[in-house]
């Protein structure tokens, strides 16, 4: 696949902002969710494990990730996670745009490492756990990344890009592997999943039929509903549902928005078929849900 067609199906969504593409984020499963369905972004994504375990899938291999690992989820690669058990489990996520590394600049850094990096010739283990060799020179920097952007004292912008340096230092030191040649960037399978993938989230809050998706890549039917089960491991229906449902527990969590309202705003008009499918999910009414997350204060 062309290079540029490649670059079209990346997400236009940034996380922070122009002038700092870097974000941190907390998550508790199962206070927040028990799943997060496959996705993707052009931005990097490191997730610590503080507590807990969890199911990890990168790029349709699964991985059962503990306490103290490292996942490491390059850009433009599709992962999603689920709650393993009844584990409770916490974990930080670092999430930030490569803009902030290259910027517009061709240097030495840019040609030798971050380029190929990002055009597949490296390799990167997608898990780093206590017991691999140089972990802890890892997980130090990651804790110090973590700290700056917690304290956001004067210069911490500086800071944060000095550390992420210190990161990549690490990383094509000890863990990334160049590859022999050049790789293809991504898969037709990929490429696909990731088309269909951008049609839901952008048309979620409508009805979406089977027909509609299987059209968006050349498929009939019958054989789009086999290609979605295979790669996907759940139904397209269910993965409607599930991405509808996470929406609707980040506006619970973050808006003071009827439920009426939440449940229209993600393309479901039955109020009690949104109640019944959310117990599904958490265990609990959108209702109690909100309650639950306020009581807590999450």
């Amino acid at each position: 696949m062309l290079h540029e067609e490649f670059m079209s199906l990346k997400e236009t969504g940034k996380k922070g902002n122009f002038l700092l593409p870097f974000v941190v984020s907390r998550t508790v499963m199962p206070d927040f969710y028990t799943t997060f369905p496959m996705h993707w972004h052009q931005e990097m994504e490191i997730i610590y494990i503080e507590n807990g375990e969890f199911e990890e899938t990168i790029d349709f291999e699964t991985y059962h990730v503990k306490k103290g690992d490292i996942v490491i989820v390059p850009p433009c690669v599709l992962h999603s996670f689920r709650q393993y058990e009844n584990e409770r489990t916490v974990f930080k996520t670092i999430m930030f745009d490569f803009s902030m590394l290259t910027g517009n600049t061709t240097d030495a850094c840019s040609i030798k490492y971050f380029n190929p990096f990002l055009e597949g010739n490296y390799t990167s283990p997608k898990i780093i756990s206590p017991s691999d060799v140089h972990y802890s020179e890892l997980r130090e920097c990651i804790l110090e990344i973590l700290s700056t952007h917690a304290k956001l004292g004067n210069f911490y912008e500086l800071q944060i890009k000095s550390e992420l340096y210190q990161l990549f230092f690490i990383l094509f030191k000890y863990f990334f592997k160049c590859q022999n040649g050049n790789l293809p960037i991504k898969d037709s399978t990929t490429r696909n999943i990731k088309i269909i993938l951008d049609y839901i989230a952008e048309n979620y809050a409508k009805t979406i039929s089977i027909d509609e998706l299987a059209e968006q890549v050349s498929l009939s039917k019958h054989y789009f509903m086999r290609f979605f089960k295979k790669y996907m491991g759940t139904t397209c229906i269910e993965y409607i549902n599930d991405y509808r449902l996470n929406r609707a527990a980040n506006l619970l969590i973050t808006t003071r928005l009827q439920i009426t309202e939440i449940a229209m705003s993600i393309g479901i008009t039955n109020l009690s078929y949104f109640n019944r499918i959310f117990r599904k999910k958490y265990n609990m009414t959108p209702k109690e849900y909100r309650s639950y997350i306020d009581k807590n204060n999450i």
